[in-house]
């Protein structure tokens, strides 16, 4: 083993693996050009952002699978319009993230905060692979819809803690499948608000009570 430790004042890279002993990546520094794709198993089976111009870090587990990491970046049209972005994520094992500090700004309207998501069990590159073979049925597509639909139920939303684009800081908690059932509210004119919800999104209870 090499115990050499080697002092480097300054370094310049578009990307930084760390590795583990035997080379496995467990860490990925890199600017916009090198965002690497969605990993599972060291296979890649999601190609999703190569076109993101995002720079940061993805973390990987001992299986070679991503689970979460922290991208930001933005971009800017001819015309001055921006749109800025900011996330960090941890994922479920062989899944998508269940924990996230995201930002979002679309020439000024913003939203940001804290989610926690539900996760189906079954992995994730399994699931888009039953996705791609119900698109290509040939079958109505309404039924199509409602075959995907279930596959993809329980894909969701159960909590949000953060600012909306309308300047409201709420928090928001679902049931398990996405609804809106409890939100604790400031609105933009300061006026609190706590109301609960049935699964339709009709309030059925609300303090202060409405005269």
């Amino acid at each position: 083993m090499n115990n050499k430790h080697i002092k480097i004042d300054s370094l310049e890279v578009e990307k930084l693996n760390i590795v583990d002993k035997n080379g496995n990546v467990k860490l990925s520094l890199f600017n916009n050009d090198y965002i690497p794709p969605g990993i599972m198993n060291n296979k890649v089976f999601l190609n999703h952002r190569k076109n993101d111009p995002c720079s940061g870090m993805m973390f990987y587990n001992n299986d070679g699978d991503e689970v979460g990491g922290l991208i930001y970046g933005n971009e800017v049209d001819e015309e001055g319009n921006y749109q800025a972005v900011a996330s960090l994520t941890f994922d479920q094992y062989k899944q998508d993230q269940v924990v996230q500090m995201h930002y979002t700004d679309h020439n000024g309207d913003k939203q940001y905060g804290f989610s926690v998501y539900d996760r189906p069990s079954t992995p994730l590159p399994e699931m888009i692979e039953k996705h791609k073979e119900i698109q290509n049925k040939v079958m109505d597509e309404k039924n199509k819809e409602e075959e995907i639909e279930n596959l993809w139920s329980g894909n969701v939303e159960r909590a949000f803690m953060g600012k909306s684009k309308n300047g409201e800081v709420s928090v928001k908690l679902m049931d398990r499948n996405g609804n809106p059932r409890i939100r604790l509210a400031i609105d933009e004119f300061d006026v609190p608000c706590m109301e609960f919800l049935d699964e339709k999104g009709n309030v059925i209870y609300k303090l202060p009570p409405e005269l």
